[in-house]
C-alpha cells in the first residue's frame, strides 16, 4: 500500500483474530508510534469484532480489514458531550474516502432502480457505525479507547471492515452487499484492482480521520456542530422507522427523526414517547404504515 505508507505507519499481517485486538496489544505493549496514524492491516481475519459483541465476517483478499490508531486528547474521550463524535468521524471519514476512490478509478456507483429507501444513489451512514448503499451493508466500523501512560491523552482505535471484491453469493447476509456489486467503470475500461482500490480507500482515510480529529481537539464545541451538520446530511437512518435493541435486552420501535448535540439518536415511539439513543443495535426497517 505505497499511498497508505506515504501518509501512516503500517503494520501489514497475514492473518489474525482481530485487527483491533492487535492493534491494543500493539499500544499498550509500548510499540505504538504516536507520531502519526498506525494502520493494523491484515489480510484475513479469523475472529473480527463488531460493536456489542457483534462478530464481523470478512473475506480473505476480498475485504478491507484495517484498525486506524490515532491519539486523542483525554479531555476529548472524556467528554460526555464530545466523545460521541469520536465514532462519527471515522464513518464520514469513510464516505469521503470511498467517494473520493471513485472519483479517482474512473468509476461510479450502479443506480439501483427499485430505490425502495427513497434515498439518493450513494453511499451513507446508518447510525452509530455503518456503512450503507440504499440500506445494504457495504461495512462497518468498531470503535475503542485505550488507555496509556500519559495523563493528557489516549489511543482511539478504529476498526475499519467493508466488503470489497464479493460477489453476492459470498457476502455474510442477505443485507449486506459489496463495492463490485455497487460500481462499475463510469466509461469503457476495466475495474481497478483490489488492493489499488484498498490503498486508495485507506490513504483517504487517514487523511480525513487526522483532519477531524485534529479539529475535534482544537475546538470541540464548534467542531462538534459542524460533524452534527454533516451526518445530518450523510444518515440514512434519519426520517426511516426504527428497531432499538438495548443492552438491557429491551426493545423499542419508533421513528429516527434527529441527531443530538452529543451524537445521540432522536427517537418517536410509536406510542408517541421520545427517546435519546446512546448505546444500542438499531436496525431500520422498511417504511410501512403504522
Amino acid at each position: 500500500m505505497p499511498l497508505t505508507r506515504a501518509v501512516a505507519n503500517v503494520v501489514s499481517l497475514k492473518s489474525v483474530g482481530s485487527t483491533n485486538t492487535v492493534a491494543e496489544t500493539y499500544i499498550t505493549s509500548g510499540r505504538w508510534n504516536r507520531n502519526g496514524m498506525t494502520i493494523v492491516s491484515a489480510r484475513e481475519q479469523t475472529a473480527g469484532r463488531g460493536r456489542l459483541d457483534h462478530t464481523w465476517f470478512s473475506s480473505p483478499g476480498k475485504s478491507f480489514m484495517m484498525s486506524f490508531i490515532s491519539a486523542v486528547g483525554k479531555n476529548v474521550a472524556c467528554d460526555p458531550q464530545i466523545n460521541g463524535w469520536l465514532q462519527m468521524i471515522a464513518g464520514l471519514s469513510v464516505l469521503d474516502a470511498l467517494r473520493e476512490t471513485l472519483s479517482e478509478t474512473d468509476m461510479m456507483l450502479i443506480h439501483d432502480p427499485a430505490n425502495i429507501d427513497d434515498a439518493r444513489d450513494d453511499v451513507m451512514v446508518k447510525w452509530p457505525n455503518d456503512i450503507v448503499y440504499h440500506g445494504h451493508k457495504l461495512g462497518g466500523i468498531l470503535s475503542q479507547i485505550v488507555a496509556v501512560p500519559d495523563p493528557d491523552i489516549v489511543a482511539v482505535v478504529y476498526g475499519i471492515g467493508l466488503n470489497l471484491d464479493m460477489p453476492l453469493d459470498e457476502l455474510p447476509t442477505d443485507d449486506a452487499t459489496s463495492w463490485q456489486l455497487i460500481t462499475q467503470p463510469e466509461h469503457e475500461g476495466e475495474r481497478p484492482g483490489t488492493a489499488a482500490v484498498m490503498d486508495l480507500i485507506a490513504s483517504h482515510t487517514v487523511k480525513h480521520i487526522e483532519e477531524r480529529l485534529w479539529n475535534l481537539g482544537l475546538n470541540p464545541a464548534v467542531s462538534a456542530q459542524h460533524l452534527r451538520r454533516r451526518l445530518v446530511q450523510e444518515s440514512w437512518t434519519l426520517g426511516h422507522p426504527i428497531e432499538v435493541h438495548y443492552t438491557n435486552g429491551t426493545t423499542e420501535h419508533g421513528i429516527a427523526h434527529g441527531i443530538n448535540a452529543d451524537a445521540s439518536l432522536a427517537m418517536t415511539t410509536y406510542e408517541g414517547e421520545e427517546r435519546i439513543v446512546r448505546t444500542a443495535d438499531v436496525g431500520v426497517l422498511p417504511n410501512v404504515a403504522q
